[in-house]
């Protein structure tokens, strides 16, 4: 098992004020980092100027770096998925960025979402988003994976990728358009939220299954701070795993 599967631990979620803050999030990440039982790290790294540093912390760890993109801090969101072609021009600008970080600590995996859905033209949405996607991907090494995280559609971050069997579409149309290195992660704590079972989505995801975060999710009160996709610790009362 150890040679296929590493276990490793997501530094923004460890380390919630280093969402918000450069100098806690480049200090925790050296903590983290010099850690000895922490085979890999999911991570990102704080733009600008601390991104040096943060490349020399990781590159000197050691470990499995596995590149967390999303959105920032004090920045716009990115849409892939926009008919605005200033919005995709956006959306491309700032995946190249955390790309561009990624290759620096000789990331092998990044992992990225879909963006908000459009309602009122999700088929036009999924189109563009699997063009935007062929451009990132064939600019990357063939040795880099791209992982496609789903999320939910309909409950709070209301993402283009969260019915499972249509990312797993995605993923072969992509597959089969010659991006062979793209797969899907699956966020234990998404599940709930995408309306599946551990078992169900595993199921859908077929092949396409690359990477796995462990974690959990409250949706059975509507009106707790924490409903949602707010990454809440297992154990949390009246969620999903406890």
């Amino acid at each position: 098992m150890h040679n296929t599967t590493i276990l490793g631990v997501n530094h923004q979620f460890m380390y919630p004020a280093s969402i918000t803050d450069p100098k806690v999030h480049t200090e925790t990440l050296r903590i983290i980092a010099a850690n000895p039982d922490v085979e890999a790290l999911d991570c990102w790294m704080w733009r600008d100027g601390s991104a040096d540093e943060e490349t020399r912390i990781l590159l000197d760890s050691g470990k499995v770096i596995n590149y967390n993109v999303g959105d920032r801090f004090g920045e716009k969101g990115a849409t892939p998925a926009s008919a605005d072609p200033k919005e995709q021009a956006h959306a491309y600008s700032l995946l190249m960025r955390e790309i561009g970080y990624a290759l620096k600590v000789n990331a092998k995996k990044i992992v990225f979402a879909s963006g908000p859905d459009f309602p009122e033209d999700h088929e036009g949405a999924m189109e563009r988003l699997f063009n935007f996607i062929m451009k990132i991907g064939s600019q990357l090494p063939k040795d880099v994976t791209l992982a496609l995280e789903p999320t939910d559609w309909d409950i709070d971050k209301f993402f283009l990728c969260g019915r499972m069997e249509e990312t797993t579409a995605l993923i072969h149309k992509l597959r089969n358009a010659g991006l062979e290195n793209i797969g899907m992660l699956l966020d234990m704590g998404h599940i709930p939220i995408m309306h599946e079972t551990l078992e169900s989505a595993v199921a859908k995801a077929e092949d396409t299954l690359v990477h796995i975060h462990l974690g959990n999710a409250l949706i059975k009160n509507p009106a707790s701070p924490f409903y949602g996709d707010k990454h809440i610790p297992w154990g949390y009362p009246k969620a999903e795993y406890t």
